[in-house]
């Protein structure tokens, strides 16, 4: 009896032994077990910020040894934040129909990029019974995301309320790829003269290169007292301004009526390299 069972036992281990070598071969025989290869035809490419997301495929194609070309299903599966200002890394994918997943990684510039940059709505001198807005009167803009005002920070403030002074405000803002920058401002609320001069800028916030030298009376709009536009008026430009050195500058207008009465106005320059 023994023995019989011991044949059985044998019979049985050596059925599905047998069995588990057909299906190994089998399995060998008909899985894929190769993965599609991508191919970048360079490591870094240069692409405009204009440019549509599918600009970020160019050069790559896609091949498995079983399904061929699978250049159309190769897919941006990520984007990198800035590594240097407009410089960042994409990692693309392909999935064959086994489901076998491969990856690739190259650096793509922005030819065209520029930082984002401030600006502001309104000269930063308010009256000491004005409401001060620092945040609703500095805006920011981008050249890949648009307007960013509405990541506008503010960092740090002296302002004291209801309080005549020059106040310091330190801001920031970032674009969606990661490019921080930063401003600091001079906030000066005054005295409340109800004939005073109204200053307009054309702007009140500008960027310039090193070594250029705008012409600050040019930046004036027009000045009126209570909506009356003057024409005649005594103008007295002071500011520390020096084009040959990064920073940010600002320019103080003043104007004075022969009744006594000034006015004041700021332009904020931010000199760059």
């Amino acid at each position: 009896m023994m023995k019989w069972l011991q044949r059985i036992t044998l019979l049985a281990f050596a059925t599905v032994l047998v069995a588990f070598i057909v299906f190994t071969v089998i399995d060998k025989l008909t899985t894929d077990h190769t993965v599609p290869v991508i191919t970048l035809e360079t490591q870094e490419i240069e692409i405009s910020v204009k440019d549509e997301k599918d600009a970020l495929l160019k050069g790559v194609t896609a091949f498995d040894k079983k399904d061929g070309d699978l250049t159309e299903k190769v897919m941006v599966e990520s984007v990198s934040k800035f590594i240097n200002p407009g410089e960042f890394t994409v990692t693309y994918a392909v999935v064959d129909a086994d489901n076998h997943v491969s990856k690739a990684v190259r650096n793509v510039k922005y030819k065209d990029y520029t930082a984002p940059e401030f600006y502001m709505k309104r000269a930063l001198v308010y009256s000491v019974d004005e409401a001060v807005d620092v945040r609703a009167a500095i805006g920011a803009r981008d050249c890949i995301d648009g307007d960013i005002s509405d990541r506008v920070t503010i960092l740090a403030t002296d302002y004291i309320q209801n309080t005549a002074g020059v106040f310091n405000v330190s801001l920031q803002v970032s674009n969606s790829m990661g490019h921080i920058i930063y401003l600091d401002v001079t906030v000066h609320v005054e005295g409340n003269e109800t004939m005073a001069p109204e200053i307009q800028l054309q702007k009140t916030l500008i960027y310039i290169k090193k070594g250029e030298k705008p012409v600050f009376e040019d930046y004036i709009k027009e000045v009126t007292v209570n909506g009356v536009l003057m024409k005649n008026y005594n103008l007295m430009i002071s500011t520390n301004f020096n084009s040959d050195k990064e920073g940010t500058y600002n320019v103080h207008y003043y104007i004075s009526t022969n009744e006594g009465y000034e006015g004041h106005s700021i332009l904020t320059v931010v000199v760059e390299e």
